[in-house]
C-alpha cells in the first residue's frame, strides 16, 4: 500500500497506482466512490496539471493512474500553490498540500484531485 486517505485505500503497482474506497464506514466508502468518479471526470478534460486516469471501473469502484512520485520539501517549498492551481480559464481542484502533487515526466501534477 502506497497511502491511505480518509475515503481511499492507493496502492503502487510498478508505474500504476491503484485508488480504491476504503470500508470503514459507509459514509466514507461512499465518498471514495465519489472521489473516484470526480477524478475520471476531471482526468477527461486533459488539464497538464492533473495526474491522467489512464483505466477506471464505472461507478468509482477504482481509478489507476500514472505513477508520479512524490515532492521532495525543496520541491515544495519552491512552489508556489496559489499561482499553480489558479489558471486564467480554470482552478486546478487540489487540497494545497505536500502529499496532493507528485512529478510526472519532470512536472509537477496534481495526483489527488477527488474531493
Amino acid at each position: 500500500m502506497l497511502a491511505k486517505g480518509a475515503t481511499r485505500s492507493v496502492f503502487r503497482v510498478g508505474r500504476w497506482v491503484i485508488k480504491i474506497p476504503r470500508i470503514y464506514s459507509w459514509g466514507h466508502f461512499l465518498l471514495g466512490l465519489l472521489a473516484n468518479l470526480q477524478e475520471r471526470k476531471f482526468s477527461r478534460a486533459e488539464w497538464s496539471e492533473l495526474c491522467p486516469v489512464v483505466a477506471s471501473i464505472p461507478g468509482g469502484w477504482l481509478v489507476v493512474m500514472k505513477y508520479a512520485r512524490p515532492l521532495t520539501e525543496k520541491e515544495w517549498k519552491g512552489m508556489n500553490v496559489d499561482q499553480w492551481m489558479h489558471r486564467e480559464d480554470y482552478s486546478i481542484p487540489v487540497e494545497p498540500k505536500i502529499n496532493s502533487f507528485g512529478v510526472l515526466n519532470g512536472n509537477i501534477v496534481a495526483i489527488d484531485y477527488g474531493s
